[in-house]
């Protein structure tokens, strides 16, 4: 499987959601079942090396804009599978341009309270999922397969998200970074975590 396939994938599964992002990880976990165990292997290596792609300081500080001030190591990484998951013209439109999400339904529409967040939790592990299905192996056969390939999985290795540090609480720099974003949810994160949201001079 290539990139085109892998993206190809997602965008299955999306029409079958007829746009609903929640149900795409329960349907690209099936619709790898059906795939031999090479592809499944090779859509596990480009699900990583997007998640990684998409390490950034900049996306890191949209996802908190967007999901009510909450960034850390844990919702950043479901944020970035929520990025996966809307597909691949918003996946690439994020990296070039994360403002680009203020013009994304699926982002504006985030509430950030109860579990109305942007992050898909439920797609970390679908390639996992389908090859123990298709193998019957124990958790942790695809990641041996991986191994065997020599390819170094980066989720969970790489120490800090690239690009300069955009510090949260610095309204005016959030502002220059993602102004659109900022405009939509700056205020609301603050709030979220109880801080002064007054402009600096």
């Amino acid at each position: 499987m290539d990139v085109d396939g892998f993206w190809a994938v997602i965008a299955g599964a999306r029409r079958r959601c007829r746009g609903d992002w929640t149900g795409v990880a329960a349907i690209v976990a099936r619709t790898l079942t059906w795939l031999p165990t090479e592809e499944i292997a090779d859509f596990a290596q480009l699900h990583d090396r997007f998640e990684h792609e998409a390490y950034r300081e900049d996306l890191g500080a949209a996802c908190y804009l967007i999901n009510g001030g909450f960034d850390s190591d844990d919702p950043f990484l479901y944020f970035r599978n929520w990025l996966i998951v809307q597909g691949r013209a918003v996946y690439e439109a994020a990296l070039a341009d994360p403002d680009s999400l203020a013009d994304v339904p699926a982002a504006t529409a985030v509430t950030a309270t109860g579990n109305d967040f942007a992050d898909c939790q439920e797609f970390l592990h679908v390639a996992e999922h389908a090859w123990d299905r298709v193998t019957g192996t124990e958790e942790g056969g695809l990641w041996y397969e991986l191994e065997r390939r020599e390819y170094r999985v980066m989720r969970d290795r790489v120490p800090l998200p690239v690009r300069r540090p955009i510090k949260r609480t610095d309204r005016n720099r959030m502002f220059a970074a993602l102004p659109r974003l900022a405009e939509l949810f700056y205020d609301r994160a603050m709030r979220s975590l109880g801080t002064d949201c007054t402009p600096t001079s």
